[in-house]
């Protein structure tokens, strides 16, 4: 099975979900942030959404390992503590291996904690300067949160998805984390456009069905562009959707 290298191993994903308190100091702070963010050492990516009514928002970030992470915290700058009055903090997601320290450092936050439970991502088109391009405009993102009914089915299922996701040119990565108690489970799947996203769907009908009859699905999220055809394809799942508001990747 095609699994998280030791390198992959290493990156941690923090995510965060939150309402808008001011907007347009969130947005002078957000700037400042992702200036300094892209040229810090492993930030390899700050992605931001903002929902459609405005309200909204969730991030993305990326570390290249717990280093870049620490060090991302410690650069609490004035931007930093603007953006957080700006905002009110629904919740907070730790995705991949962190010491004590990092739990230490998050505590304010109280993060839900998660462990790497397999996938893999490929190398994409990468922009030198912060700001989201348009190629990465096009790029789509879906995260599931689920919960685990048998793990047996789940893991098959999980390999065969992956396996096969690998073998499409426009599927980017798959990562997929699960809780410690091995109840949670959750899945970021990041796709180069629409048409593949679709082509992937269509790809793989029995590991998908799988998968789904193996767990019990919480949430789903689609983040980046929404078209007619992506909400017919998903309409089941009543997914959340939200637009790119910002960030970069490198």
């Amino acid at each position: 099975m095609l699994g998280i290298s030791d390198t992959e191993k290493n990156k941690i994903f923090v995510t965060m979900n939150a309402t808008f308190k001011n907007e347009e100091k969130c947005r002078a702070a957000m700037e400042t942030i992702v200036t300094d963010a892209h040229a810090a050492y492993g930030v390899n990516s700050h992605f931001w959404f903002r929902s459609k009514d405005g309200k909204s928002l969730f991030v993305l970030e990326q570390y290249a390992d717990e280093l870049a992470l620490r060090k991302a915290i410690r650069r609490f700058t004035s931007a930093r503590i603007a953006f957080f009055r700006s905002i009110k903090v629904v919740d907070v997601a730790v995705y991949g291996t962190v010491s004590n320290m990092i739990r230490v450092m998050f505590a304010p936050l109280r993060p839900q904690y998660m462990d790497y439970y397999g996938g893999y991502s490929k190398t994409v088109t990468e922009a030198k300067d912060a700001g989201i391009k348009n190629f990465e405009r096009n790029r789509i993102l879906i995260a599931t949160n689920a919960r685990i009914r048998d793990e047996e089915k789940c893991n098959v299922a999980m390999k065969g998805l992956v396996e096969d996701a690998y073998a499409e040119s426009g599927t980017n990565s798959h990562f997929w984390c699960r809780s410690k108690d091995g109840k949670a489970l959750f899945v970021l799947e990041q796709y180069a456009d629409e048409k593949a996203l679709i082509e992937h769907l269509m790809a793989n009908p029995t590991s998908r069905t799988a998968f789904f009859e193996s767990v019990e699905v919480s949430d789903v999220n689609i983040y980046g562009t929404e078209s007619d055809k992506t909400k017919e394809v998903f309409g089941s799942l009543n997914p959340a959707y939200m637009t790119y508001y910002g960030g970069y990747s490198k």
